[in-house]
């Protein structure tokens, strides 16, 4: 429960795969952070492409191997978060 209902937790995956941050996705992204802090929310953003962790090849290892240490800390703010964003170039 939200202790004030008024300041939300957000969190923001930007998913564009590249990482230099030149492109709509990521303009997007970085628009909607601003907008949410300057009205007092808290916002945390993670840029999937700058993320270190393996790809996912078989069911066994979704269901078996623990989180990757790269996204522990995106994992979190998504289970903590009150709104989530996705931007995806899809």
């Amino acid at each position: 429960m939200n202790p004030n209902p008024t300041v939300h937790r957000i969190a923001i995956l930007q998913g564009h795969p590249d990482p230099t941050g030149n492109h709509l996705c990521h303009a997007l992204a970085r628009a909607y952070a601003l907008g949410a802090q300057e009205a007092g929310h808290q916002v945390q953003q993670f840029d999937i492409a700058k993320l270190e962790f393996p790809l996912l090849r078989t069911r066994e290892s979704f269901e078996q191997e623990t989180v990757p240490p790269g996204l522990v800390s995106a994992q979190e703010a998504i289970g903590k978060a009150h709104h989530l964003l996705i931007v995806y170039p899809l």
